[in-house]
């Protein structure tokens, strides 16, 4: 039986389980979405993230205990709670990980996109004995896109840009965009022109990359979302209201510059994706999401 309990994290730690997870701590938001979709709760979380927004736990995340900050987590806290598995991310927490490997098996995350996405979701679902309801959350993913491939034609295809910054940004003129291996830009190359590549050799977080404005009106957006960043005085469109650039942007003048939440950074799994997709969409194809929702 203990078979069918492993997974390799993303720095190559096997973890082998005699038996599925149950007292689960989980250090990242990433396994938030994860365990939401697994329909397992974890006895610990962080003191502040995710889990009570609605699209995941609401109210009953009250109920999970707090185990620090994502930078830095409690030994105390975590070993009380007698877990028989450990969710976080290679970074920070691959720096505690001897610690943490010594209170239970650690499987920490990396990785953007929609790969990573369902195969990060299989491991923990093998490591829990959940291996159904992951696949179940999969199919639910993959319908939804599917629906919209088959509605959205190649020649309805809008260009469309995932950018975000903070006044700092603001003032050195790059903003930060999605590239095509982030969580909203792989569902969004899927469904619209979206030619924001992942350069070689980058040195950001992947899926992010910084871009000047006058790169954006070159590509001259049909739909731009916006993500603004503390620190910040005001909402970054807000910001740039004035510089000329952006009054220039085929977006900007057609009313098609769209504020989204900052929480979708927080965290790359298929729930995530799902709530995206019914965000995003009917603002960029309002009149093909209406047929799909009426037919």
């Amino acid at each position: 039986m203990g078979e069918s309990y492993r997974a390799t994290d993303a720095t190559g730690i096997e973890i082998h389980l005699k038996q599925p997870a149950e007292r689960i701590i989980c250090l990242t938001a990433t396994g938030i979405d994860v365990l939401a979709e697994l329909g397992l709760d974890p006895v610990g979380y962080l003191s502040q993230g995710i889990a009570d927004r609605p699209e995941f736990y609401g109210e009953h995340a009250q109920q999970f205990t707090s185990v620090g900050s994502w930078m830095l987590p409690n030994p105390k806290a975590i070993r009380n709670l007698q877990p028989d598995l450990i969710l976080g991310w290679e970074f920070p927490h691959r720096f505690y990980q001897r610690w943490l490997r010594q209170i239970a098996p650690t499987y920490l995350m990396s990785g953007s996109g929609y790969n990573a996405a369902l195969a990060r979701l299989r491991d923990v679902a093998q490591l829990t004995g959940r291996t159904t309801e992951a696949e179940a959350a999969i199919q639910q993913l993959e319908t939804q896109l599917e629906t919209y491939r088959a509605t959205i034609s190649t020649h309805q295809k809008k260009t469309v840009l995932m950018m975000g910054g903070s006044t700092l940004n603001f003032l050195s003129r790059r903003f930060i965009v999605e590239t095509n291996v982030g969580t909203a830009g792989s569902l969004l190359q899927e469904l619209t022109h979206y030619p924001w590549i992942e350069p070689a050799g980058q040195r950001m977080e992947p899926g992010l990359m910084t871009v000047p404005l006058d790169r954006i009106l070159q590509v001259n957006p049909d739909v731009i979302f916006v993500q603004t960043y503390p620190p910040s005085v005001a909402p970054l469109p807000q910001q740039l209201a004035n510089q000329s650039i952006w009054k220039r942007l085929k977006a900007v003048q057609t009313g098609q510059v769209h504020e989204v939440e900052q929480f979708w950074h927080s965290g790359n799994g298929t729930r995530i994706m799902q709530v995206i997709l019914n965000q995003l969409m009917p603002i960029i194809y309002p009149e093909q999401v209406s047929q799909i929702q009426n037919s």
